[in-house]
């Protein structure tokens, strides 16, 4: 039986131990340690408590197997919790933003603030998108929006103000899409421009998706409009905002207004966060989203999971943040920042 030479096997244990060093340092660097989710509200809403579901899950998919718990740090629309991951926290990796895709808006209306550009973060992925729904009482007689387009006299749409989906999304589908809207503000929050539906008070409404669906079931709005092109069960067939709008400048604000809603639940790290547990973390959090606990936990709280890449996270922060002056300008006009 021939022998490998000394020099071979010494390159063969070299070799594998290369290739186990990053695993290894990882489980090295995490075990004993914890991993804290940083997220900008109380623990209400699919943002705060998918985190929450999510802390409960991720540790077993990091290597080592680091506690991770959740710190709620409210205030500021949730750039108490922002401007904190991106300015404060050491670029370790133990430390993990819960991120409202909504700050960009603010950072696109350069609010004072801001102290952070959500291009500049590192995401690792997103655990799912959202949408919001334009519908009308089910007993109009307007069953495409080209109906709407011709209406003979105005629908009245309840929102709640300028700068949440209930306003903007029927204001931009009145200014750039041709729709015979007359908006009433003022209304104090959904449940409210619900309650006035029934009562025929008002014609339309916009609210995130899940919304519009259950009152949809019960009965009380009929959709007809998606904002955003995030897959919506059971309504993928309506039309999408933006592919409704008579000029480039109306689609590009459509763009920016359903950019956060598409990007749904992402999770970020403080620039400077080292590669390799970037690359840990990115990996936990995919597994994370296909655990069948995990899973099953946010079926019982009604929030859906689409798993949404870190690169696909990037590119759509990018697009959005990243407009011409022409598109900047209008949005001054047109826009708030704000959402619901």
């Amino acid at each position: 039986m021939r022998m490998m030479p000394f020099t071979g096997m010494l390159a063969g244990f070299l070799l594998a131990a290369t290739l186990q060093t990053p695993a290894h340092a990882q489980a090295d660097f995490y075990k004993g340690k914890t991993v804290t989710i940083v997220v900008g509200a109380r623990a209400v809403g699919s943002l705060s408590v998918s985190a929450q579901i999510l802390a409960r899950h991720m540790g077993q998919y990091i290597p080592g197997n680091p506690t991770v718990i959740l710190r709620q740090m409210p205030g500021g629309a949730h750039l108490n919790a922002t401007n904190y991951v991106f300015n404060v926290a050491d670029p370790d990796g133990l430390t993990i933003l819960a991120a409202n895709p909504q700050v960009a808006m603010a950072q696109l209306f350069k609010m004072p603030a801001v102290r952070l550009d959500a291009r500049q973060f590192i995401w690792i992925g997103s655990s799912g998108s959202d949408a919001a729904l334009f519908a009308i009482h089910p007993a109009l007689p307007y069953k495409t929006f080209k109906d709407l387009q011709n209406a003979k006299q105005e629908l009245v749409i309840g929102t709640t103000g300028p700068g949440s989906n209930s306003h903007d999304v029927p204001l931009l589908l009145k200014e750039f899409a041709g729709a015979k809207f007359r908006l009433v503000s003022g209304y104090p929050a959904n449940t409210d421009i619900k309650l006035a539906l029934e009562r025929r008070e008002v014609d339309g409404w916009t609210a995130l998706a899940t919304t519009v669906r259950m009152a949809g079931e019960q009965g009380i709005v009929r959709p007809m409009v998606r904002s955003s092109r995030a897959p919506i069960e059971g309504q993928n067939h309506l039309p999408v905002d933006e592919d409704l709008a008579t000029s480039d400048l109306g689609r590009a604000l459509m763009q920016i207004r359903g950019a956060p809603l598409g990007i749904g639940r992402p999770f970020g790290l403080r620039p400077g966060t080292p590669a390799d547990r970037v690359a840990a973390l990115r990996d936990a959090l995919a597994k994370t989203l296909a655990d069948p606990k995990f899973l099953a936990e946010m079926k019982t709280s009604q929030i859906e999971i689409n798993h949404i890449s870190a690169d696909e996270v990037t590119k759509a922060f990018s697009g959005m943040i990243n407009q011409p002056p022409q598109v900047l300008e209008a949005m001054g006009k047109y826009l708030k920042a704000g959402g619901d």
